[in-house]
């Protein structure tokens, strides 16, 4: 597969074209950013990404949760089918956090009686906002069965998750999933790593996300490393990460 011009990303993504036109190349970049524009290096970042988002779609596959997701081709490069992406992701929270804290006044880090779930526009340069459905159907952002069927996905994904952090001492506050269409089929793609994920450790309650960088709070290198400690995706050794 050759690697052709970029068509597009994210602040910690860059999106390529290869030779087929089926298949799209997603490079991880050692970067964490803000809604706010600021961006921080971070060394490995780029990696522990890149392979969490391969570990965990490959996990989801094994559930019976189809995914864009095709295979790794370097440390911090991952292939995907190239799929019509909706414009907007679905955020699925499990305790009070972030934006959601600040809407409700509920304080920061108490489970909620059952999850909740709400739309966020994914437009390049617009400023994040929520969306219901009955905003995304009325904007003819997608259509009603696919609602339907993207929300109670993104519950059963995050179903699988909890348990799957849990067994980790992770609590898993909240995370963001982003869903295209593959012709006929709704499948997740993007990303599920610390970059768009709330992961608190469940003993004393630490944040191990990107939220270490958008809150000043620091150490955001040892909290990525230790996400990918807890789960057992390769080696720690500096020599081996470093690309």
């Amino acid at each position: 597969m050759e690697k052709r011009e970029s068509i597009g990303g994210t602040a910690v993504t860059r999106m390529y074209a290869t030779d087929d036109t089926a298949v799209t190349l997603v490079e991880w970049l050692d970067i964490v950013a803000d809604a706010d524009g600021n961006e921080e290096t971070v060394a490995d970042k780029g990696i522990v990404a890149s392979r969490m988002t391969a570990s965990l779609f490959r996990y989801l596959e094994t559930k019976g949760i189809r995914t864009a997701f095709l295979e790794e081709i370097s440390a911090r490069e991952l292939s995907f089918r190239a799929v019509h992406r909706y414009p907007f992701d679905l955020v699925v929270r499990n305790f009070s956090a972030g934006s959601f804290a600040e809407k409700t006044k509920v304080p920061e880090g108490r489970a909620l009686a059952r999850p909740s779930a709400e739309l966020r526009n994914r437009r390049e340069g617009e400023a994040r906002y929520a969306l219901n459905g009955y905003e995304a159907l009325a904007l003819d952002l997608v259509k009603e069965e696919d609602l339907r069927k993207m929300i109670q996905t993104a519950f059963r994904i995050n179903e699988v998750l909890t348990a799957y952090f849990a067994e980790r001492r992770v609590d898993l506050i909240d995370l963001s999933l982003s869903f295209a269409r593959n012709k006929e089929e709704l499948v997740l793609t993007g990303a599920l790593s610390p970059d768009n994920m709330r992961l608190w450790d469940r003993d004393t309650h630490e944040r191990l996300d990107a939220d270490r960088f958008r809150r000043r709070l620091g150490n955001v290198r040892e909290a990525y490393l230790e996400i990918y400690k807890r789960l057992g995706i390769g080696s720690l050794k500096p020599e081996e990460l470093l690309g």
